[in-house]
């Protein structure tokens, strides 16, 4: 279930431009660029395993520089640049760690819309007919062949430069979706909602890493 999310976290060194569908990069690279430009955002997103059972969970983030509060899956986690505060509600706990020794959270928000950037052979696709929708197919291939991943579908609105879904097809022929719902650019957070008051939580145990 967390493979999608795995995805947002890694980075590879290596990638090969003589491989890639320029077309498609520079549609990718406008996406970027608008990520880039906006001083914070928060983003509305549902996540769907196609699996024996079927889930569906929804999640948020809010995200502004290094600092970020993402709540799903019943988790809430707080970054002020420097530690990450993993609340859980159901065992009353928080769980402290630098970032540097956070590799275990469920997904790095400021990697969100930045993970297809090195580490894959991209190249535009026909999925389905979606003109009105402005919609394009990209598949990303991972230059690593021993990742347990087989592709990534990307979907992006051409029309407003943004992913809307990224679907992560592994080569045990799992299928896992991350779906965009909404995205909201450059808006005004309180100052102290990427602060983790301990004082919010009396009767939560404290764990630092």
């Amino acid at each position: 279930m967390k493979q999608l999310f795995s995805n947002f976290l890694l980075i590879f060194s290596l990638i090969a431009f003589s491989q890639n569908d320029q077309k498609a990069i520079e549609l990718l690279e406008r996406v970027s660029s608008k990520i880039d430009l906006a001083s914070s955002y928060k983003v509305e997103f549902s996540y769907h395993a196609d699996e024996n059972i079927d889930q569906k969970q929804k999640g948020d983030v809010m995200i502004k520089n290094d600092n970020y509060v993402l709540n799903f899956l019943g988790i809430k986690q707080i970054c002020d640049s420097k530690f990450v505060y993993t609340i859980v509600a159901e065992n009353k706990e928080v769980i402290v760690s630098k970032i540097s020794e956070s590799n275990n959270i469920i997904l790095n928000p400021s990697d969100i819309f930045k993970f297809y950037r090195t580490g894959y052979y991209v190249k535009e696709i026909k999925v389905k007919d979606e003109p009105s929708l402005f919609i394009k197919y990209l598949k990303l291939t991972p230059v690593n062949e021993n990742t347990e991943i087989s592709h990534l579908l990307v979907a992006v609105n051409t029309k407003k430069n943004e992913i809307t879904k990224v679907i992560e097809y592994g080569k045990n022929n799992s299928k896992i979706s991350l779906e965009i719902n909404n995205i909201y650019y450059n808006l005004k957070f309180d100052k102290n909602i990427f602060i983790f008051n301990k004082n919010d939580y009396p009767e939560y145990y404290i764990d630092k890493l």
